[in-house]
Parts: C-alpha cells; sequence; structure tokens
C-alpha cells in the first residue's frame, strides 16, 4: 500500500488549525469586558477612622458613594442619603477601565432599616482611588420604591 501526503494540503491545514485556536482565545477578548472585583471587608462602627466620622456630616445627607485613602488604605464609604425608610447594605464592589479610566461600580441595596445601617464604610484591598465612582442601588425586601 502506498501513501502519498500532501505537503501543500497539510500545511494549509496546520495554518487552519492555528487561525481557528487564535480566533477562540482572540475574540473574545476583544468583546470582553475586564471586570475585576475588589474585595472588601466592611468596617465595624467602633472601628471607623475618625477621620471619616468627621466628614460624614458633609455626605450624610447625600445618596452617593466615595471613597478616600487614609494610613494608606483605600475605603468605600456608601450613603444612604435623606432616604430614611430604609438601611443601607453593599453587594459587591467591581472595578473596570472605561475609556482609560478606572471606574469602580458599587452595588447597594436598599434593606429594612432594621437590617441594614445609614451608612457603611469598607476597607478595600486597593492601592489607589479610582478615577470615578458609580454607585447602582436595588431595593430589598416587599416596597420596592423610594
Amino acid at each position: 500500500m502506498d501513501v502519498k501526503f500532501n505537503i501543500k494540503g497539510m500545511i494549509y491545514g496546520i495554518f487552519l488549525i492555528i487561525f481557528i485556536l487564535a480566533g477562540f482565545i482572540i475574540l473574545p477578548k476583544m468583546f470582553h469586558e475586564d471586570v475585576k472585583a475588589v474585595d472588601y471587608i466592611v468596617v465595624q462602627r467602633d472601628s471607623i477612622p475618625d477621620k471619616i466620622l468627621n466628614m460624614m456630616d458633609d455626605y450624610i445627607d447625600q445618596e452617593r458613594a466615595l471613597a478616600t485613602i487614609i494610613d494608606g488604605k483605600v475605603y468605600v464609604i456608601v450613603t444612604r442619603g435623606q432616604n430614611e425608610e430604609y438601611g443601607i447594605d453593599v453587594e459587591k464592589i467591581n472595578l473596570q477601565d472605561k475609556e482609560g479610566k478606572q471606574v469602580m461600580t458599587v452595588e447597594a441595596v436598599y434593606k429594612q432599616k432594621e437590617d441594614a445601617y445609614p451608612f457603611v464604610v469598607l476597607e478595600t484591598n486597593m492601592k489607589s482611588l479610582p478615577d470615578k465612582i458609580e454607585l447602582n442601588q436595588k431595593y430589598s425586601g416587599e416596597n420596592k420604591t423610594k
């Protein structure tokens, strides 16, 4: 039995396999946003740094998320604003690059007042402040309106 190899066909086949594999590796990276979860711990009320407590008077009436660096640690503060019917809790924090800027997205959950706090202070594992912070809110429980 005489077996003939078509070298030209084998080279085209190898290039085709490499092209297909590269497509499976490169294409998803082009269309996938690189979102990183930020690790954090909730700071207990008696452990909140005094600098944060002193500045809370300026922000407690505003519904927002902000960040600060104190002693080399990045803290994220989330306030509920004037919505006194609910307390606030943080579900997750994500960090991603948008148009060359580092954007932090804080996912806050409004809960029943008894189950949450008027503001939350979180200590993160970040080394620097983000360029922008976005606050996304959702409601937990029966009442879904503000």
